[in-house]
């Protein structure tokens, strides 16, 4: 036997095996997404560990809509907007080729939904948009705190594009700020000293837009968006939202939160003297808040109920006075009253008369008052198909207007400020069905709580 060893050397050459799937991440894109929006992006299955692979549409079977696509590396995007109504899907067959040149092929099928998610964003600085599955989209605005020794009323105005203009008046120019509130509706206004038992962890309001809406917020200092439009000389009390006056913090999950610094001084770096949570929501509008936001809007609206609505009235106080509320019917959202059942206004607001008609009319078991610092829950019933406006006697009953003695009439304050002796706003938005009154002349202290009311519509059958 030969017992020296032998060697010998052998080659082994790798061989390459081609892939053997490919997948796409997402199959879907958005009715009337914007062109060269991304579907999704490209992976392949390969025996071989770290291959590299190129992307290419070819044809074959279902290349039908290849033309329709583009692959910019491993990602998929669809070249112009698509359409649900005229091509709910799309055919395309794509090759996943590994460094050895070996490749793979699939037909797939991308979808159009018919359906646009409903989404809150905020594209750029201040300006925010929101879209809803239909032609309308709803905000939603819980205040989530209040840190400052004055009353700060949040307002919302719509702009033309993310750049913020309005009518092709830029932000900040000449004629801006008296667009930004013709445009403008209130959201609620947050008080500084709150009666005992009144929860500011629900105030909410819910406001509906038009879908792809872009939208900015303004704030009203020590005052209402209501005072501003009927003072032009109040006009400085607006903070226009900013990097110096709003902080902006996503939360994710189409919600922000809002955070404000006002001139009250009180904080110089902190963002808290106002601060809401906003996103969008499916939930439907509360009952009665149509006009709610609108000028003078401070009203139940149940023009499109066709069923009596029970009312739960929630009243807290923070007053020496003991003031009375009550709600008269309205024809129109200007407060005209129909004294003689046509439908049509026979007194008008600044008329004499107006505060008779409105007491004498008044609603028949809705006498809302509660001691100092306490709190009281009532019940009334509206009728459907009007609008109910609220009215405060201060320091007094109905009964003092009604004794034909007009020596020793209080004071009587309305949403409609032409209405008021002192042409100024007594009423102010809280929340949805939330309204603060002020029961000094001329505004006085303008703290809007003297008495606040809480109102929950049901309807009934």
């Amino acid at each position: 036997l030969d017992s020296n060893p032998v060697t010998r050397n052998i080659n082994l050459t790798a061989v390459n095996d081609a892939p053997t799937d490919l997948e796409l991440s997402a199959n879907t894109v958005n009715d009337e997404a914007a062109a060269n929006t991304v579907i999704g992006t490209f992976s392949s299955t390969d025996p071989d560990q770290n291959d590299n692979f190129a992307y290419s549409l070819v044809s074959g079977i279902d290349n039908t809509d290849n033309n329709a696509f583009t692959i910019d590396g491993n990602t998929l995007k669809i070249n112009n907007s698509p359409d649900f109504q005229t091509k709910p899907t799309y055919k395309i067959r794509v090759r996943t080729t590994d460094n050895g040149s070996l490749n793979f092929e699939k037909e797939l099928t991308i979808n159009v939904n018919d359906e646009i998610p409903s989404r809150l964003t905020n594209p750029n600085d201040d300006i925010f948009n929101i879209t809803g599955q239909d032609d309308k989209a709803t905000l939603e605005i819980q205040l989530t705190g209040h840190n400052s020794p004055v009353v700060n009323e949040l307002g919302l105005f719509t702009v033309d594009d993310l750049q913020g203009t309005i009518n092709g008046i830029a932000p900040g120019a000449e004629g801006y700020t008296q667009a930004a509130i013709l445009r403008s509706e209130v959201i609620l206004s947050a008080i500084a000293n709150n009666p005992n038992g009144f929860d500011t962890n629900n105030l909410t309001r819910l406001l509906q837009l038009n879908s792809g809406q872009n939208f900015r917020f303004l704030l009203v200092q020590d005052g209402t968006l209501d005072a501003v439009r009927n003072d032009p000389n109040s006009i400085g009390k607006l903070l226009f939202s900013s990097v110096s006056t709003q902080k902006i913090t996503d939360l994710g999950d189409n919600s922000f939160s809002l955070g404000w610094k006002d001139a009250s001084g009180k904080s110089s770096t902190d963002f808290n003297d106002l601060v809401v949570k906003i996103n969008q929501t499916d939930q439907a509008l509360p009952l009665g808040t149509n006009l709610q936001g609108e000028f003078q809007g401070e009203v139940i609206d149940l023009r499109d109920v066709q069923q009596s609505v029970q009312a739960e009235f929630n009243v807290y106080r923070e007053a020496s006075y003991n003031n009375y509320v009550g709600f008269y019917q309205v024809t129109d959202q200007n407060g005209g009253i129909d004294t003689n059942g046509d439908g049509n206004a026979d007194v008008l607001t600044g008329q004499a008369g107006y505060i008779q008609a409105a007491v004498s009319s008044r609603v028949a078991g809705i006498d809302l008052s509660v001691s100092n610092q306490g709190s009281a829950s009532f019940t009334g019933t509206f009728q459907p198909g009007a609008i109910f406006a609220p009215f405060m006697i201060v320091n007094a009953t109905p009964d003092a207007l009604l004794d034909n003695n007009s020596s020793n009439d209080p004071a009587v304050y309305f949403p409609f400020l032409g209405a008021n002796s002192d042409n100024t706003d007594h009423i102010s938005l809280l929340a949805s069905n939330t309204f603060g009154f002020e029961d000094l002349a001329n505004g006085g202290d303008k703290d809007f709580n003297d008495l606040i009311i809480k109102v929950n519509l049901t309807t009934t059958i």
